[in-house]
């Protein structure tokens, strides 16, 4: 029926000659040229075009010429819109007495109202959008009236809100001259301090001061490419985890970019995003909680470590911790926001990329300052800048959230032994508490939505800190207390179960929450078995694979170059946003949408954001790391009387070590 209704319409205003003036120039160059003497075009538009007519047809050819025209190959089965020629209409520049002629491109500069349009309520996704290449001079207005002109039976709609020219792109603002400086001081920071540190391992010599070298790529690339062997103070099989999930982010956000473009088999798209076949990229929204899992697992398993010392000192390491976290997150992520802001606007161009950047700049403009201070998940949930960025605003409230857990439990812990017992009965208990979250909320809130929100992922932190407490605590107890008369084939049967489980909710997220439109509640709901699930699987693997009965899977995820991409998933995480955000702005053409297509995106978005990732983390996350210890490794705070100060600062300096191990381990 589709199809009938847009073949009708095409028939129909082709046989009106409605459509002559988008597809024979000859046509379009007498209309303009008939209503030069009229009152059609403003002055300034009518000076440019008697100039081109007159010195530059060439270039009259060239406007017509890059505009798209309608109606184009697969109009029933491809995308709602076309971008013409934009490179050809960019170039366009007649340079003469009285200045200069520019070609001015507007992505959606033309509408033409498709079958399903309701034109009493009317959805820009219901017109077809074309691109549009007039003089610079030139206006929606002067364009709406030309054809008014011609009388036509059809509505015809141009607009110019999102219209740049060739010397809009090349305009820096103050911003973007400030950041070229603040990066060009950083490569000379690393290029000083990486010739020096190699002067001096060819001499075998010292720094004067391990500031010196802070910025060394060679010390600090040799850090993160640098490998270890097992060790049991170290959970291995977060490294394969962590790369797996941030691969699967990556190829989630990936798919949905498709949106954006123009494709040739939309309907494939659209049927593709929602249909069961594609469970394996939209479950990757599980990839999420698995980052806050491994983040609480770790939290409670370095933290604990401290379960000695007195309360007092606890409360006092408070404010250090929460600093370290903070100065461990920010550096990296500012940067990226001030690149985003300044200079990332200058390294693209296409149809998209002038209007896609103002539009995804706006959040930033307005929302720095919960930004900044990781709240925007809550303060502004349906205007975040930089989208992914929201995950940090949850993570860091989980952070604060579970210290104050911890603290009470660490000091319980250096109890009697039988407080172990009791801390697991606080925490199943706490689990509990948060797996009801979400179901509770929209059963009291019905209206609610925030697909950001931090408390209905409380659960993810909070069974990590459970499991990193348990591993912390009874690591040199035998698999499954030695109680089972076959431990491996026990260990077989429960990995079967575990993966199982795991797909039919990787599956069922796609079914429940993307292909069936069910309530809210249904969705909650979804959430409250699915999350503590996940989560009980992730534990089932590292408990299994830490006493070494993981098997092929262990096998797979502590492979030495897994730590490689484990430490930069941090940087990956927050840099593969911007390098879709460029795939996708800079496209000027009309793709064809299939897995191999998408296989091959995923592979370059990930390539790309590993290589950017390291660089990244070698200017911008390793030195900044150092320099706070050099900063704050020292400053710690005194008792008031202490009764031995050696023992006092001994305390004092493991508590901050502590702190460091931990922020430095934990990536996104």
């Amino acid at each position: 029926m589709k199809r009938l209704l847009i073949l009708f319409l095409v028939t129909i205003v082709s046989s009106q000659n409605e459509l002559q003036f988008l597809q024979d120039y000859n046509y379009w160059s007498e209309l303009v040229k008939n209503n030069l003497n009229s009152t059609t075009f403003s002055d300034s538009c009518k000076k440019q075009f008697e100039e081109l007519l007159k010195h530059d047809l060439q270039d009259v050819w060239n406007l017509f010429d890059a505009t798209a025209k309608f109606p184009w190959s697969g109009l029933a089965t491809g995308s709602y819109f076309d971008w013409g020629n934009y490179d050809q209409c960019i170039k366009i520049r007649h340079d003469y007495t009285q200045g200069s002629i520019l070609g001015k491109y507007c992505v959606h500069g033309l509408l033409i109202p498709s079958p399903k349009v309701n034109m009493s309520n009317p959805q820009l996704n219901d017109f077809y959008k074309l691109g549009l290449c007039m003089p610079d001079a030139c206006t929606a207005a002067d364009y709406n009236e030309l054809v008014n002109v011609i009388n036509l039976g059809y509505v015809f709609i141009f607009q110019d809100q999102a219209c740049h020219t060739k010397d809009d792109l090349d305009r820096y603002s103050w911003q973007d001259i400030t950041m070229v400086v603040v990066l060009a001081i950083f490569a000379f920071l690393m290029v000083v301090s990486t010739m020096y540190d190699v002067y001096l391992k060819l001499n075998k010599k010292k720094s004067i001061h391990p500031i010196c070298v802070a910025f060394s790529v060679y010390t600090n690339g040799r850090k993160i490419i640098q490998t270890s062997k097992n060790n049991r103070e170290q959970i291995q099989i977060f490294n394969g985890i962590k790369t797996i999930s941030m691969a699967w982010v990556i190829a989630g956000h990936g798919m949905g970019g498709w949106n954006n473009f123009s494709v040739t088999n939309n309907d494939d798209v659209e049927f593709k995003a929602k249909h069961t076949s594609t469970f394996y990229v939209s479950g990757a929204k599980l990839a999420v909680d698995t980052f806050f899992y491994m983040s609480g697992f770790l939290l409670a398993y370095t933290y604990i470590k401290q379960k000695s010392k007195p309360l007092v000192l606890h409360i006092k390491q408070l404010p250090y911790l929460v600093l370290h976290r903070y100065i461990r997150l920010t550096p990296a992520v500012a940067m990226l926001f001030f690149v985003f802001m300044s200079i990332f606007g200058h390294l693209g161009s296409g149809p998209l990329w002038v209007a896609g950047m103002d539009e995804i700049r706006k959040p930033c403009r307005s929302h720095w300052l919960p930004f900044f201070l990781y709240a925007q998940n809550y303060v502004n949930k349906d205007d975040i800048c930089i989208i992914p960025t929201w995950y940090l605003s949850a993570d860091m409230q989980l952070f604060l959230l579970s210290v104050l857990i911890l603290i009470p439990l660490t000091v319980l812990l250096n109890g009697d032994k039988s407080n172990f017992k009791r801390v697991m009965i606080i925490c199943l208990g706490l689990n509990v508490f948060f797996t009801l979250v979400p179901l509770v909320t929209q059963l009291v809130w019905p209206d609610y939505k925030n697909e950001y929100d931090t408390h209905t992922r409380v659960i993810d932190y909070t069974m990590g800190i459970m499991m990193g407490i348990f591993i912390r605590e009874r690591k040199e107890k035998p698999f499954l207390y030695g109680k089972i008369s076959k431990p491996g084939l026990t260990n077989f049967l429960i990995w079967i179960l575990i993966l199982a489980m795991m797909g039919v909710l990787v599956v069922f997220y796609q079914v429940i929450i993307i292909s069936m439109d069910y309530s809210d509640r249904a969705v909650a709901g979804f959430y409250t078995i699915c999350r503590p699930l996940w989560c009980l699987g992730l534990s089932w693997m590292v408990y299994s694979s830490y006493h070494g009965y993981g098997g092929i899977v262990n096998w797979i995820l502590v492979r030495p170059t897994l730590q490689i991409t484990a430490k930069l998933s941090y940087c990956m995480y927050l840099i593969h946003g911007l390098v879709i955000t460029h795939a996708t702005l800079i496209t000027r053409e009309r793709l064809f949408f299939s897995d191999w297509v998408e296989f091959n995106n995923w592979c370059a978005y990930f390539i790309v954001s590993f290589v950017i990732a390291f660089i990244w983390s070698l200017a911008f996350e390793s030195p900044l790391i150092i320099i706070e210890k050099l900063i704050f490794g020292g400053a710690t705070p005194r008792k008031s009387k202490p009764k031995n100060k050696s023992e006092d600062n001994k305390n004092t300096h493991e508590d901050i070590k502590s702190t460091q191990q931990y922020v430095q381990k934990e990536a996104v």
